[in-house]
C-alpha cells in the first residue's frame, strides 16, 4: 500500500512573526537543530513515506527553497488567504493516482513521532485487509490530533465540498465518511505552535521526543495489552527509578558537580517500560529493540541492559543505571533487598553450578553500583526505594498521574 504526506505550509504566520516550517528545532539525534520542515521530512522517511508533497503559499520563496533541497515536491496554493482547507486540497489534487492513503500534516505540528505514522499505516493495512476504507484520526487519551490518514478514495470527494464553498474546512468534509480513531501513546500529536509562546514550549519538550513521558509510557503498556500484574511491578520499577533520580539530582545540586544528573520523569518513564516485552525470549533486549523500532532510541536504551549492567567508574550515572537497580528493588510491589533477591535465584538454581556462577556476577555488580550510588547521593539507595513502594502503595492505585504537565513545562 503506497502512502503519501502532504505537508501544509502555506500560511501568513502572523501571530508567530516567523516562518514556521523553517524555524528551528532540536530534532535530530543528540538534540541538534533542524527546522521543522526537515524534521517532519525525516520522521515520514523513518515510517517509510517516500512521497512527501509540500503546500506552500504565504513566504513561497523560502519555504519552496527548503522543502527542494530536502528532496520534496512542492506544489502552490494560489489562494493561501483562503485559509488551510484550501492549501489540503491543493495538496490532493498533486498526489499520485497511485497513492492509495495520504497523510495530511500542518508543518506546526512539528513534534509528531514516528510511531505514531506507524501505528495508522498499520490501522491502514489492516482496514485494506478488510475491504475497509475509513479516515483514520489518531488519538491521545481521547483527543483527536494530527495528522489524519486520508484514503484516496476520498479525494474527490473531498475536493467536490471545496468547490461548493468549502464550508467548515477538512473536517467539514470528512463528515459523514467512515471514521476510525487510532490511540496512539503521543501526546505530541496535540502540540502545536501557532505564536512565540508556543514554539519556546515546543522547543523544550523535543527534548523528549525520542523517549516517552510517563503518561505516554503508561498508554503505551496499555496499548500493549500488558497485564495488571505486570503494570503494578511497572509503576513500582518507576515510583523507584523516579526517587533515586531526584535523590541523586539533589545531591548533585548540593555538592555542586558538574551537571545536572537524572531526570526523575525520564527514569520514572524508564521503569514503566522496561518489562514492556515481558515474556518474549532476552525480553530487555526485545523491549529495546521494540522501543527503538518506534523511533524511541532514548527510552529503548533505558530498558535494553535491566536485566544486567557494570558501570565503568569514570561514567557518570545515568537513568539508565538506576532503572536496572530500581528493578532489583520491587519484586511486584513489594520492596525486596539485593542479597534476597539473588539469593532466590540461587536457590532455585542450586544444583546448576554454571547458573550460580552468573548470578553472583550479577549480584557483584548490582552491589558495586548500589555502592557507588550510596557515596554520590550520601544516603542508602535501598532505604530511598523502600519509601518510595510505601508512598506508592499509599496512593490509589499506584498508576501514573494522567497528565505529567509539572515535568512537561506547560504553560
Amino acid at each position: 500500500m503506497k502512502a503519501c504526506a502532504i505537508l501544509l505550509a502555506a500560511g501568513r504566520a502572523s501571530r508567530m512573526g516567523a516562518v514556521k516550517a523553517l524555524l528551528p528545532l532540536p530534532l535530530l539525534s543528540g538534540g541538534a537543530p533542524c527546522s521543522a520542515l526537515e524534521g517532519l521530512a525525516r520522521c515520514y522517511r523513518g515510517a517509510g513515506v517516500e512521497d512527501i508533497l509540500l503546500v506552500s503559499g504565504f513566504h513561497a520563496a523560502e519555504v519552496e527553497a527548503a522543502a527542494r533541497g530536502l528532496g520534496l515536491a512542492v506544489v502552490r496554493n494560489p489562494r493561501p488567504e483562503e485559509g488551510m482547507f484550501s492549501s489540503a486540497c491543493a495538496g490532493l489534487r498533486a498526489v499520485p493516482e497511485d497513492c492509495a492513503v495520504c497523510f495530511v500534516h500542518p508543518v506546526d505540528v512539528p513534534l509528531v513521532r514516528s510511531l505514531t505514522l506507524a501505528a495508522l499505516l498499520d490501522a491502514a493495512a489492516s482496514e485494506s485487509q478488510h475491504g475497509s476504507s475509513s479516515v483514520l484520526i489518531p488519538t491521545y487519551e481521547g483527543k483527536e490530533g494530527h495528522p489524519p490518514l486520508l484514503p484516496s478514495v476520498y479525494r474527490e470527494h473531498i475536493l467536490a465540498h471545496e468547490r461548493q464553498g468549502g464550508e467548515g474546512g477538512l473536517r467539514s468534509a470528512l463528515a459523514g465518511l467512515p471514521r476510525r480513531y487510532v490511540p496512539v501513546a503521543d501526546s505530541f500529536i496535540l502540540e502545536d505552535m501557532d505564536c512565540p509562546e508556543d514554539y519556546a514550549r515546543l522547543r523544550t519538550l523535543a527534548a523528549l521526543r525520542e523517549a516517552l513521558w510517563p503518561a505516554e509510557a503508561w498508554n503505551l503498556l496499555r496499548l500493549c495489552r500488558v497485564p495488571e500484574r505486570g503494570l503494578r511491578h511497572a509503576c513500582a520499577v518507576g515510583a523507584v527509578a523516579a526517587a533515586l533520580a531526584q535523590v541523586l539530582r539533589e545531591s548533585r545540586a548540593e555538592r555542586e558537580w558538574a551537571g545536572t544528573g537524572p531526570d526523575p520523569e525520564l527514569a520514572r518513564a524508564g521503569g514503566l517500560l522496561h518489562d514492556v516485552c515481558k515474556g518474549l525470549p532476552e525480553h530487555e533486549k526485545a523491549g529495546g529493540r521494540f522501543l527503538a523500532e518506534l523511533g524511541l532510541p532514548v527510552a529503548a536504551a533505558l530498558v535494553a541492559d535491566h536485566r544486567d549492567l557494570s558501570v565503568p567508574d569514570a561514567a557518570p550515572l545515568t537513568e539508565r543505571e538506576l532503572v536496572y537497580l530500581a528493578d532489583k528493588y520491587c519484586h511486584g510491589r513489594e520492596f525486596v533487598p539485593l542479597e534476597l533477591r539473588f539469593g532466590q535465584k540461587l536457590d532455585l538454581y542450586a544444583a546448576d553450578p554454571a547458573a550460580c556462577a552468573a548470578i553472583r556476577g550479577r549480584l557483584g555488580r548490582a552491589r558495586a553500583l548500589e555502592a557507588r550510588l550510596a557515596r554520590e547521593m550520601g544516603r542508602p539507595p535501598a532505604d530511598i526505594a523502600r519509601q518510595a513502594l510505601e508512598a506508592l502503595l499509599k496512593a490509589k492505585g499506584g498508576e501514573p498521574e494522567a497528565e505529567p504537565n509539572s515535568s512537561r513545562g506547560d504553560t
